[in-house]
């Protein structure tokens, strides 16, 4: 699993078209390329940035999604307003509320009693 986090500074007046964009991008766009797997979009409450918190399987779906030029296409509208500082992730664990386990990279560990 990979996260990848792209944080968009923006003015407040922006923000809300910025999240409109991201949002129809998410939903046209991203969520039909291979390898996405879920996308949360952010928003500082001081309307100053935009956080698009994305996973997808690898770092192959993440290289074939950037070079698609559909996807280029509909970004250049976002790009416009504000350029992300993008970072690649590997998620090394993840919680969930519960008696369940955290699961880990390279197996789990179960929380204790």
């Amino acid at each position: 699993m990979l996260v990848v986090i792209s944080a968009f500074t923006v003015t407040p007046e922006r923000q809300r078209e910025l999240l409109d964009l991201l949002r129809a991008n998410a939903e046209e766009v991203l969520r039909h390329q291979p390898g996405f797997v879920t996308a949360d979009l952010l928003a500082a409450s001081d309307g100053t940035t935009v956080v698009n918190h994305a996973r997808w399987t690898d770092a192959d779906a993440v290289r074939a999604m950037t070079a698609d030029p559909a996807v280029r296409a509909r970004m250049a509208p976002v790009w416009a307003i504000a350029r992300p500082v993008v970072r690649q992730f590997t998620v090394a664990s993840s919680h969930r509320p519960g008696p369940q386990q955290a699961v880990r990279a390279h197996g789990s560990i179960p929380f204790p009693r």
